[in-house]
C-alpha cells in the first residue's frame, strides 16, 4: 500500500506539473534590419561632329591625296568628334567609315584610315588606330578626370582617297558614323 500512495503522490505532483505549463509557445521578439539604397547617375553622353573629313579639290592627272592630322582647312581637313560624358567612365565606341565616296554610280575609294582619340584636343596628341572601312570597328576607351565631373574625349579621323586616273568629274560624298554608350563600369 506504501508503494501504491508513492505511485499516486507521483503520479498527481506529474500531472499537477503537466497543467500549470502554458498551453501555447511564448513568441520570440522580432529581428530587423535595415541596408542602405543607392545609385549615381551619370552625366548623360553627348557627341558632337566638330569637322567632316574633307579632301577638297582633285585635279587631273589624279593621285591618292592622303589627309593629315593637322589638316582642317576648307581645301582638305581630317574629320573632328567631341564626346562629353561622365569623368573616368570606361565607354565602348562604334566607327564606321565607308569604303569609298560616290558621286551617282561613281567611286573614290578610301584607305589608309586612321583615329587619332584622346582626352586632349590638339591634333598632335592622343592615341593612334588603323580602322577598317565599310565595317563597325569597336574599341573601348576611357573618360579622363574624375568622377562626377564633366569630361570630354576627342577623336580625329583621317584617310586616303585614291580616284582611278579616268575619275568622272562630280561631288562625292559619304558619312562617318560613331556611336558611344557607356559601358556600365
Amino acid at each position: 500500500m506504501i508503494l501504491t500512495r508513492q505511485r499516486a503522490a507521483i503520479t498527481a505532483i506529474a500531472l499537477s506539473l503537466a497543467f500549470s505549463a502554458p498551453l501555447s509557445a511564448q513568441a520570440s521578439p522580432s529581428q530587423t534590419a535595415t541596408t542602405q539604397v543607392s545609385a549615381r547617375v551619370f552625366t548623360p553622353l553627348a557627341i558632337t561632329s566638330n569637322e567632316a573629313l574633307r579632301f577638297g579639290n582633285l585635279f587631273s592627272p589624279f593621285t591618292a591625296k592622303t589627309i593629315a592630322w593637322t589638316d582642317n582647312a576648307a581645301s582638305g581637313g581630317r574629320a573632328r568628334f567631341t564626346i562629353t560624358g561622365e569623368g573616368g567612365a570606361e565607354l565602348a565606341l562604334s566607327i564606321t567609315v565607308p569604303a569609298s565616296i560616290s558621286a551617282g554610280a561613281n567611286n573614290i575609294p578610301l584607305s589608309t584610315v586612321e583615329l587619332r582619340h584622346g582626352t586632349t584636343d590638339a591634333d598632335a596628341t592622343g592615341t593612334v588606330t588603323t580602322l577598317n572601312t565599310g565595317t563597325a570597328n569597336a574599341l573601348n576607351v576611357t573618360m579622363g578626370g574624375a568622377a562626377a565631373s564633366s569630361q570630354s574625349y576627342f577623336l580625329r579621323v583621317r584617310a586616303t582617297a585614291t580616284p582611278a586616273a579616268n575619275q568622272a568629274a562630280g561631288s562625292y560624298a559619304g558619312t562617318i558614323s560613331v556611336a558611344v554608350n557607356y559601358t556600365g563600369s
